[in-house]
């Protein structure tokens, strides 16, 4: 957890998004893939890379 936060606060923002990902869907529970990619406002292709 603590590295997915590190990540998710990084200053770049494709390292930002990689942390925001793993967070919202394996700790937030906040849906399937297609669904917390929509909710990050990124598309599947990026979400999937970012993963």
């Amino acid at each position: 957890m603590e590295a997915v936060n590190a990540l998710a606060a990084s200053p770049v923002a494709a390292d930002a998004e990689a942390g925001r990902i793993p967070r919202a869907y394996g700790v937030d529970r906040s849906g399937i893939h297609g669904q917390v990619a929509r909710s990050l406002h990124i598309g599947r292709a990026t979400y999937f890379r970012r993963l």
